[in-house]
């Protein structure tokens, strides 16, 4: 693969969140990514799929979609540009996703073979220490703390939190941030309308 700078320099800074890499490590990932193209609309995974890769938003927004038990749709979770985004329960089991994933806007993904990936893990203490930093932040850290959110945090304070972790979050679409926040959309708009006559 053919990667121009600023793919090299996205994926670096996206990895060195985590943990910082030396040049022989970025290098064996710039070996196993590919660039993929999607559509508005378009599936990444769909329903009972079994992923196989993971992916970093180069451009564009995505959602996870669950069904519930009376077949209404229901969006978890909003994936940004330099966000992770993927199935990494089916991609670790090789069981059926539970959850879509759906380009809300046209999207450009930096995608990784996760038994490639696998593979560098094993033969590489750098890559090793990355995954592990990236289960403890966003499997342990991130989801103690959201649950805590949901418990403690009245639907304003989330929103509020929401704009400030997600800065370029203007452009999707209210339902998908109600959805995620655990409101509806008429709730939210409420809440914004709050926020701005108070400033």
């Amino acid at each position: 693969m053919n990667l121009s700078s600023n793919h090299k320099s996205f994926i670096k800074s996206v990895f060195n969140r985590y943990f910082i890499l030396d040049e022989n490590s970025v290098d064996l990932l710039y070996s196993i990514v590919s660039i993929n193209q999607l559509n508005k609309g378009t599936s990444l995974l769909g329903f009972g799929e079994i992923s196989k890769d993971i992916h970093i938003i180069y451009k564009g927004v995505m959602v996870s979609c669950f069904l519930n038990s009376d077949g209404d749709l229901y969006h978890k979770n909003i994936f940004l540009e330099g966000h992770f985004a993927g199935s990494l329960v089916s991609t670790l089991t090789g069981k059926p996703s539970e959850f879509a994933l759906e380009a809300i806007e046209p999207c450009t993904l930096l995608s990784f073979n996760f038994k490639k990936f696998k593979a560098l893990l094993a033969s590489n203490s750098d890559l090793k220490n990355f995954y592990i930093a990236y289960l403890e932040k966003n499997w342990v850290i991130d989801k103690e703390q959201i649950e805590i959110d949901i418990v403690t945090k009245d639907a304003k304070t989330r929103y509020i939190n929401f704009l400030a972790k997600h800065k370029n979050a203007d452009n999707i679409p209210l339902r998908y941030i109600a959805s995620h926040l655990g409101v509806t959309p008429t709730q939210l708009s409420r809440i914004r309308k709050t926020i701005k006559e108070n400033k």
